[in-house]
């Protein structure tokens, strides 16, 4: 099956942020477009798909670059939950110059991260909304795939909905029966119930309209859908509705875990089985660098000097995986997580470890991934004194492959066409699995999780660099047993979704929506401000659970838009 390019097509001038049409200095054009008029219904959900990646042409190179509020969320989940740290050259190296701050949750609505995250959005959504008004009014005599765009339009609704929603919770919401004079006099004062049952609708019309199979890997089909409804189900918890949900994609037979967990984080394609909804990347596509995943370019190992046997020639370190995440890898003699202790001290070479931490993270002296030239150094790190050893290794892709961008230039750094997971099987599995915990059915829900804990004990594991006969660490991991309490099965479920999915842009969603964000992320700073001197005054308020709306867009609104309660 061929896969679809997410490509930077743009389609009309009145693509610029509507919000900001009643201030002409504040009205973005964008540049080199193509009129609407000559463009058809293919090409405009082309175009929609293309504003997943959160680049957008305005003739201001952060625009094409979106370093600052990739789609991946490791700004705004990751360095937020603890996960992470910021990264880079020091606390003063700041993507759009609000990262740092974002990390140690001093949130102001000035933040030009998160300004370029809500236009991203919202660029999206009027991709979306034209190609909407555009098929609508079309017959399936005229337009043949008519109902079946529709329906792929409805689900990147969604999904831009929804991450404006875990983002930002008060937003704009319109959809393409609005009258077009009426969009910029709507207020962001909807409720969330009101939010999520457009979301819903959007998605039950798209299950609908959609077939099971796409012929394109990459366009969204009925079990994508399914699969969006189960996560929206479950921000609401309604288990019984969720449950439901993810089984049609699980009975589906459509998807599986597969079985190698490095390839599936280091080669092109390796994932497509796993990935339900994925962010397409490209290379050799007749663009300068290819459609690469840009929103993460900043976060490949430093390489000193451009050192040649360095595997990505050069990087910027951002994007650290914490001391604290590394500790939670650890695991006892029975396999299973030390909930209650494993940030009493760091991991150290004598620990029984997760077989997924390596996976997950570069150590120094590690293997890393499949580069024969050496291991992981310290001085991959840029400032170890203020971020430490560990290196993003997850959405890195293998230095070997044959989709690697990098040039002898080091730009792009470490990047390809190695799709991000929107959704991933394993990612629906634990919203089942968490389903059935909360509505009293434990044993189930520990099932589940002993699967994908399966997966990580079968799958083949990190040798050491020298002696490719052992292991690098010593991994350890088993299963749970299925008596476990509730209370005892929601905190296996939570720890699980950290381990499997750490990095990946949900951890401070998850902790939101499970209502411990503030309790979580004060005990992470206790200790963690031991380790990192920076985080001494860090503190998460509840405002700081959402994004402040930007300043810009409420002064561009003429007062339409309220900000958050608190900010």
């Amino acid at each position: 099956m061929k896969k679809i390019i997410i490509t930077g097509l743009l389609i009309t001038a009145s693509l610029s942020f509507n919000a900001c049409v009643n201030d002409s200095d504040l009205d973005v054009k964008e540049y080199n477009v193509i009129s609407e008029a000559n463009m058809d219904a293919e090409q405009l959900v082309v175009a929609a798909y293309g504003a997943l990646d959160y680049r957008f042409n305005t003739g201001q190179g952060r625009d094409d670059r979106p370093f600052d509020h990739a789609p991946s969320n490791w700004i705004f989940s990751d360095i937020r939950s603890g996960d992470s740290y910021k990264g880079g050259g020091g606390t003063g190296d700041n993507p759009a110059g609000g990262t740092h701050q974002i990390e140690t949750h001093d949130l102001f609505p000035s933040n030009e991260n998160g300004y370029n995250l809500w236009r991203a959005l919202y660029f999206g959504l009027k991709r979306v909304d034209t190609a909407l008004r555009a098929i609508t009014a079309k017959t399936t005599a005229d337009f043949p795939n008519r109902d079946i765009r529709i329906g792929e339009l409805k689900v990147l609704r969604a999904h831009f909905y929804f991450e404006a929603m875990k983002n930002f919770g008060s937003i704009v919401w319109y959809d393409e029966n609005t009258p077009i004079d009426q969009i910029n006099k709507i207020p962001n004062t909807f409720d969330t119930a009101f939010i999520w049952s457009k979301i819903e609708g959007d998605l039950n019309e798209a299950i609908a309209l959609l077939p099971a199979n796409q012929a394109d890997l990459a366009r969204a089909n009925k079990m994508t859908a399914y699969a969006f409804l189960s996560k929206a189900q479950l921000y609401q918890k309604k288990w019984a509705d969720a449950i439901t949900s993810a089984d049609m994609v699980i009975n589906s037979g459509q998807y599986a875990l597969v079985a190698d967990f490095e390839k599936l984080n280091s080669e092109p394609g390796y994932g497509n089985r796993e990935n339900i909804f994925a962010i397409q990347f490209s290379i050799n596509d007749g663009s300068t660098y290819g459609n690469v995943n840009m929103g993460d370019l900043l976060n490949s190992p430093d390489s000193p000097g451009d050192d040649p046997n360095h595997p990505y020639l050069n990087g910027d370190d951002f994007h650290k995986p914490s001391q604290n995440l590394v500790n939670a890898y650890k695991t006892g003699a029975n396999g299973l997580p030390l909930f209650d202790s494993y940030n009493n001290s760091d991991v150290t070479p004598a620990d029984n470890v997760d077989p997924r931490l390596d996976h997950s993270v570069g150590r120094p002296g590690i293997t890393w991934k499949d580069w024969a030239a050496m291991p992981q150094q310290l001085n991959w790190s840029r400032d170890i004194s203020t971020y430490g050893p560990f290196v993003a290794k997850k959405n890195m892709i293998s230095p070997n492959s044959s989709g690697m961008a990098s040039n002898p230039n080091g730009f792009p750094w470490a990047l390809g066409n190695l799709d991000f997971p929107i959704i991933k099987y394993s990612d629906l599995l634990l919203w089942k699995a968490e389903a059935l915990i909360e509505s009293g059915q434990s044993a189930a829900g520990i099932t589940i999780i002993n699967t994908i804990r399966t997966r990580a004990k079968n799958s083949p594991y990190v040798k050491d660099f020298n002696d490719h006969s052992k292991n690098a660490a010593n991994y350890v991991i088993g299963l749970y047993p299925t008596t476990l309490s509730q209370a005892e099965a929601r905190e296996a479920l939570r720890m699980e979704r950290r381990l499997e999915l750490s990095n990946e842009g949900h951890r401070f969603y998850d902790l939101v929506r499970w209502g411990i964000a503030e309790q979580y992320t004060a005990s992470y700073i206790e200790v963690e401000k031991t380790k990192r001197t920076y985080l001494q005054s860090a503190s998460l308020q509840p405002k700081e659970e959402f994004m402040p709306i930007p300043q810009i867009e409420i002064d561009a609104s003429s007062g339409i838009y309220k900000q958050r309660s608190g900010y």
